[in-house]
């Protein structure tokens, strides 16, 4: 929503724009004479206008299904008092609300007219005449109707939607809210007409209920007689049952301290105590619902069995068994801590790799419920904590939230995408975190909305990240990591097989014996199609497969066979083509590696001499690391060049290019020094650089080669884009052993201490 002003009444507001006066319990109609109380802090007097919307909801919950419908309120005057403003006005029109936002913590919202329908002809409405102004004439003769009666004959034949309007509030306030979002003249008059003989009933039940008293009780006892009375009606309307009772009641069989019941008895008190349907009212009762509903001191029974575990592991992911394994060892343990396990497990790898999948079966294999919350773009520490009860609309944080979702004070609760926390002006969101992830203080968590302690020390946290690199050191400290890596091709074709396909047949309503994707296919979508670390696009190109099957079945097709001689036509042209010319030597280009927070990546690092003026042109969208590494790698290769090859390595007359391609994405971090210098060194002295090599690895001022990590990430790269040699940091001989058997078979690995001996490998020198 745009965000343009102008100047109205001497102040700024928003172009278009109307406050939303939220949360009234009686709706208004049109054409009707209007006094508003609002609380100073939310409303000033500055506003011309006002939007009421219709009963009860908050602005920004009927938006989207088009039920957001309310009253456009012209303001004539405002009566200021202490704590309040009363605005007097008149209302205008019937509108309906498009797009609603927040502004200072007031909704505002755009608007369109949304009059009623007049779909009767005057016979219609000459019938229903007839038929309310008996009614009124009756009520009028009747001792216990309001004297407001009197006021609403004779019923306007010529205008009845305007009649309805002006006297359509002296009806109770259901018939009012009906006669608000009734779209048309006949079901308005219809409503009309059902409450007028409604209200004859319900008079004709007073006597009978004074009659009943007065039987029971002395005149002169009045208080008593209002007690009878009272009892009585809630007997004959709701079993006898008053909304105290009913909190009273939900209050006390409250498995909580006796703080929490003492807090919602006041908050209680205070609600009674309150204009039905005011601002404050619906603050209260929406706090006393919330609280009332969550889980207090009720736990899942829960079961560990390790075996059990295993099993159902085994069956909702194939591969990965470092991290199944892991879990297994957290389970065992939790079983044998009887459910006081502390440990909070962070699940870091890239996209598509199964980490939100494996958080479900953990919940599966516990007999846990499960509830997951997005923290990916969260930036306000409120919605993690919750809101402050200082405005209507406010509301628990996703903590909260999530375990009144739940239903249990244990469940297993995924914090999805924790790595892509934001902060601002509102607060940091991971140190509000730091709370809730730390065993010595979640025992007596406090969201801001509740306002009260709440244990969730027997809830199961876990976290899932794409990358570390981007999360406070504080909030990393409290969890234990579990790296998830790339898949590789023979996996995904195992992951296809068993759990994508007949997902995807499942999704679509296929019958598996009428279609059939052969091996060879999915083998050719990995390798032509994809080039990722988890299975996600994998599963939208089958999706999309199915989709064109589909088609194909309703018009008549028995049965579809998918291999790898039709699979252009259901996906295009591949995207990616498996050719011998990266492996070709060439003057300047080095096959580095990367690692990414969507896995490993085949990073070329380009270099050229061109005429020019001792001039170092350095592009890519680099980050500072990388072009510090540049410089180094620079300062390395002339100093090679002029030591150990006798060339002068004099670039007074020449300029000096480094690119990296993609230049779209941002590249950073210490692994590609050693690449290069060996594309700088290559370019200098004019020798090809052997292209059936990948490196990684960062190089000291002084030629050392320093390790790096990723290495099972980047090694899984470098053989997805058909290179088998990988050069290495000696020091990373260890994490060879972190690659799965079938690749390392597959690889060659070559490790280097120096820069001297990736120049001999690479340029032969």
């Amino acid at each position: 929503m745009e965000n343009n002003e102008q100047t109205l009444g001497g102040q700024n507001e928003l172009k278009d724009l109307y406050p939303v006066l939220v949360g009234f319990g009686k709706a208004i109609l049109p054409d009707t004479e209007v006094a508003l109380n609002i609380e100073k802090r939310m409303f000033e007097e500055k506003y011309t206008s006002l939007l009421v919307p219709g009963a009860f909801f908050v602005a920004t919950d009927r938006v989207n299904d088009g039920s957001g419908i309310g009253t456009l309120v012209q303001i004539n005057t405002v009566e200021p008092k202490e704590d309040v403003r009363t605005f007097l006005g008149h209302s205008i029109l019937r509108v309906k609300l498009e797009d609603v936002a927040f502004f200072n913590e007031i909704p505002f919202a755009k608007i369109i007219d949304y009059p009623y329908e007049k779909d009767c002809d005057e016979d219609t409405i000459a019938s229903y005449g007839n038929i309310i102004s008996s009614g009124i004439h009756r009520l009028i003769a009747m001792k216990n109707t309001d004297k407001v009666y009197r006021e609403i004959a004779p019923f306007d034949l010529k205008d009845p939607n305007r009649w309805i309007n002006r006297f359509g509030p002296a009806f109770p306030t259901a018939d009012t809210n009906a006669l608000f979002y009734a779209e048309k003249l006949s079901e308005r008059l219809e409503i009309i007409a059902v409450a007028i003989g409604v209200i004859l009933d319900q008079s004709k039940i007073r006597d009978e209920i004074e009659k009943k008293v007065q039987e029971n009780i002395d005149k002169s006892q009045r208080e008593y007689y209002l007690r009878e009375e009272l009892k009585v009606i809630n007997e004959e309307l709701y079993g006898g049952e008053d909304e105290r009772e009913k909190y009273e009641q939900a209050i006390s069989e409250l498995n909580a301290s006796d703080e929490v019941k003492d807090k919602l008895t006041r908050e209680l008190n205070k609600m009674l105590a309150l204009q039905t349907g005011s601002p404050e009212s619906f603050v209260c009762k929406n706090y006393l619902d919330t609280v009332l509903a969550l889980p207090w001191g009720k736990y899942s029974e829960e079961r560990v069995d390790v075996q059990e575990a295993r099993k159902i592991l085994d069956e909702d992911h194939y591969g990965i068994q470092e991290v199944k394994d892991r879990v297994l060892e957290y389970l065992a343990v939790h079983a044998l801590a009887g459910g006081n396990i502390t440990n909070i497990l962070c699940l870091v790898g890239p996209p598509g790799v199964g980490k939100t999948s494996i958080v479900a079966s953990i919940a599966r294999a516990l007999g846990r419920e499960y509830v997951r919350a997005s923290l990916g773009g969260v930036h306000d520490e409120a919605e993690i904590r919750g809101h402050r009860r200082t405005y209507i609309g406010s509301m628990p944080g996703r903590i909260i939230a999530g375990i009144k979702k739940a239903g249990t004070s244990n469940p297993v609760f995924l914090l999805d995408e924790i790595d892509k926390l934001g902060a601002d002006y509102k607060g940091d969101p991971s140190n509000a975190l730091l709370e809730v992830l730390d065993p010595a203080q979640n025992s007596t968590y406090q969201d801001h909305y509740i306002d009260l302690p709440f244990d969730l020390s027997k809830v199961i946290f876990i976290t899932t990240a794409n990358t570390l690199s981007t999360m406070s050191r504080p909030l990393l400290d409290r969890m234990e990591i579990i790296e998830l890596g790339s898949y590789l091709p023979e996996e995904k074709h195992q992951i296809a097989v068993r759990f994508l396909v007949p997902k995807q047949l499942a999704k679509y309503h296929l019958d598996k014996d009428k279609v059939v994707i052969t091996d060879d296919a999915i083998d050719a979508i990995i390798r032509f199609y994809t080039r990722e670390a988890g299975v996600r696009r994998l599963e939208q190109l089958i999706g999309k497969i199915l989709r064109k099957v589909a088609v194909a079945i309703c018009g008549g097709t028995e049965r579809v066979v998918v291999d790898q001689s039709n699979l252009e036509s259901y996906l295009g042209i591949p995207k990616f083509i498996e050719s011998d010319a990266i492996k070709e030597s060439k003057v300047g280009v080095v096959h580095g590696l990367a690692w990414t927070e969507n896995g490993g990546e085949l990073l070329d690092v380009e270099c050229l001499l061109i005429p020019g003026k001792d001039k170092k042109i350095v592009t890519g969208n680099l980050g500072n690391v990388m072009k510090e590494s540049v410089e180094i790698a620079l300062s390395c290769a002339r100093s090679f060049a002029a030591r150990e090859l006798g060339l002068t390595a004099d670039l007074s007359d020449k300029d000096l290019h480094v690119h990296f391609p993609d230049g779209a994405v941002p590249k950073d971090g210490p692994s590609a020094g050693c690449a290069i210098s060996t594309a700088i060194l290559s370019a200098i002295t004019g020798k090809p650089v052997r292209g059936d090599y990948a490196i990684t690895g960062e190089l000291s001022l002084v030629g050392r080669v320093i390790p790096i990590g990723g290495v099972k990430e980047k090694c899984v790269a470098a053989f997805r884009n058909g290179i088998d040699k990988v050069i290495l940091p000696s020091e990373n001989r260890k994490d060879v052993a972190d690659i799965p058997e079938g690749l390392r078979e597959r690889i060659t690995f070559t490790y280097v201490d120096t820069a001297e001996e990736v120049y001999k490998i690479l340029l032969g020198l």
